[in-house]
């Protein structure tokens, strides 16, 4: 197998891994960072292989199973932005 798309495949693996470690299990074993730069990783790699495209890869998937457990909760304010930040500026 080519090593980018080996690459590629890897990425997706260890992305869906730590999505049900983080919604399912409610147990992240990476920190919002290390996995937001393993989705921006995956994401560029996507965008140069067009023709490897696949519909179940964590970056064209829209939400995700969730804990069942968790209790539901009403926001006072609407959350209107989900952009990921790195600085008190952002």
């Amino acid at each position: 197998m080519d090593p980018i798309r080996q690459k590629i495949e890897s990425l997706r693996q260890q992305l869906h891994e730590h999505n049900d470690n983080y919604y399912m299990l409610s147990n992240p074993v990476i920190s919002d960072r290390e996995y937001d730069m393993l989705m921006q990783q995956l994401t560029e790699l996507e965008a140069q292989h067009p023709e490897w495209y696949d519909p179940n890869s964590p970056t064209v998937r829209v939400g995700s199973d969730i804990n069942k457990n968790f209790t539901q909760v009403k926001h006072r304010y609407p959350m209107l932005s989900l952009q990921n930040t790195y600085s008190e500026g952002e």
